[in-house]
């Protein structure tokens, strides 16, 4: 068969920011319909070993992560030299914009990498396909992941999405700062008990040990999730209508945010890369954060004596927020059984060795992946590891990133700052988010 006509980036992306998606959806504001009829072809069968093809991939890694997977790329094509796999990578946020303004124009990628929170949103714009047949074909089982990585895929009973990685917030320590204060760079605090003691000791010594990034929501949201979980709470309601962070364990997260400030172990009005700044600089004892950034950021900064450990407990719960690289099949006007083929042939490629991805910073998927020789290898993201049991994802509600990042994480900010009560803060934002949780049932019924 015949492949479909590939166009440059430029003329890919400019025809796909022309369509100027706007609103949540962004289908209704091109004016087109999504045309669904189109179905995937027969997946089944080895490698690809038709004529020279070269695949579109869009992602969002524009930082230290994407020249890791570029690397992958052309190992894989190296492999399987019939098979050219041309990435561009576009800032998240314009990525979320573009691909689904390409879809509707007949200009889609073959494949695409997004978040496991914005999966659902997109299974719903019918911007992407479900992927039973391929997890089939790939011979991915539910026993090679955890439960919640699994099911991060699954939306109204269909998988939409692959997992490549899991990326969970984590405790990393300067372990010289802890032990100038006297405290052993060996043995980081993993309760909450344990973490306050900490703390007093490093104020005793003139340092505020955990900068909490007030001005930043993005940065200390995440850690209030993970506090939230910790205490017993949720942030919505099964069907994802409610919302429900304004409870009791929601309020104790808060003020125990407000708590390190109020005491003096951090400092107001600072933002993430403050807190970045001064842990590099041993002036900071702990950052609260993501291995797919901090990790190689630190990395780079020489005699930065540092290391990395899960999160501590705080409240009587382990949890921990995590986030996920998940692979997905932008829909087409018409498959091409031939670029389908590839494409298969790609993702069973990387999930195999995702072990390489793993440099990037963020922990591979597949459990049995990190079993490997190789992964023991890499330090940081092994000790991550320790922690994956108790990781927790946003549920799967279409637009359930927008609540969280326009409504609860500028209320968390607030209230760190002192404009309002941690439970003032969270009631306000907990009616609000409930509207829109509302308004999103509705809005992404109409687009299914």
């Amino acid at each position: 068969m015949a492949a479909t006509p590939r166009i440059s980036r430029r003329t890919l992306l400019r025809g796909a920011g022309a369509l100027g998606l706007a609103g949540t959806t962004g289908l209704a504001a091109c004016g087109r319909p999504v045309d669904t009829s189109a179905q995937l072809p027969d997946v089944s069968g080895g490698d690809y070993d038709g004529p020279p093809i070269t695949l579109q991939f869009w992602n969002g890694l524009t930082g230290g992560d994407g020249p890791v997977m570029r690397k992958l790329l052309a190992e894989f094509t190296a492999a399987h030299p019939a098979i050219t796999v041309e990435m561009y990578a576009i800032p998240w946020s314009n990525f979320y914009q573009k691909f689904p303004a390409a879809v509707v124009s007949g200009l889609a990628p073959d494949l695409g990498l997004m978040h496991n929170f914005q999966v659902a949103t997109n299974a719903a714009r019918q911007v992407i396909v479900p992927l039973d047949p391929l997890a089939e074909a790939l011979e991915l089982t539910e026993s090679d992941y955890l439960p919640v990585v699994w099911g991060s895929g699954l939306f109204q009973g269909e998988r939409w999405s692959l997992p490549l990685d899991m990326w969970p917030d984590s405790l990393f320590y300067n372990r010289r700062v802890l032990a100038d204060a006297g405290l052993d760079p060996d043995a980081p605090p993993t309760t909450g008990e344990e973490y306050l003691s900490a703390l007093e000791t490093l104020r005793s010594n003139d340092i505020q040990g955990h900068w909490l990034p007030a001005i930043d929501p993005q940065g200390v949201g995440r850690g209030f999730d993970s506090l939230l979980w910790q205490m017993g709470g949720e942030l919505y309601d099964a069907e994802g209508g409610q919302a429900l962070f304004g409870s009791e364990a929601g309020i104790r997260a808060l003020e125990w945010q407000q708590g390190l400030i109020d005491a003096g172990y951090s400092p107001t009005d600072v933002s993430g890369s403050d807190g970045n700044v001064a842990f590099k600089n041993d002036q900071n004892a702990f950052i609260w954060g993501g291995p797919g950034a901090l990790i190689n950021d630190l990395a780079k900064v020489e005699d930065l004596d540092w290391d990395v450990a899960p999160l501590p407990r705080i409240g009587p719960n382990r949890a921990a927020f995590s986030g996920s690289h998940q692979f997905v099949l932008m829909r087409q006007r018409e498959f091409d059984p031939d670029r389908i083929s590839a494409v298969v042939t790609f993702l069973r490629w990387i999930t195999d060795n995702s072990i390489g991805w793993a440099s990037a910073g963020p922990v591979p998927a597949r459990l049995p992946v990190l079993q490997q020789p190789e992964f023991a290898e890499l330090e940081a993201q092994s000790h991550v590891a320790e922690g994956v049991e108790h990781i927790r994802f946003y549920p799967l509600v279409p637009g359930i990133a927008e609540v969280q990042t326009t409504i609860l994480y500028p209320a968390i900010g607030d209230a760190l700052l002192g404009q309002a009560s941690p439970a003032d803060a969270l009631a306000r934002a907990t009616e609000q988010a409930s509207f829109l949780l509302s308004e999103n049932l509705t809005k992404y019924r109409e687009v299914r």
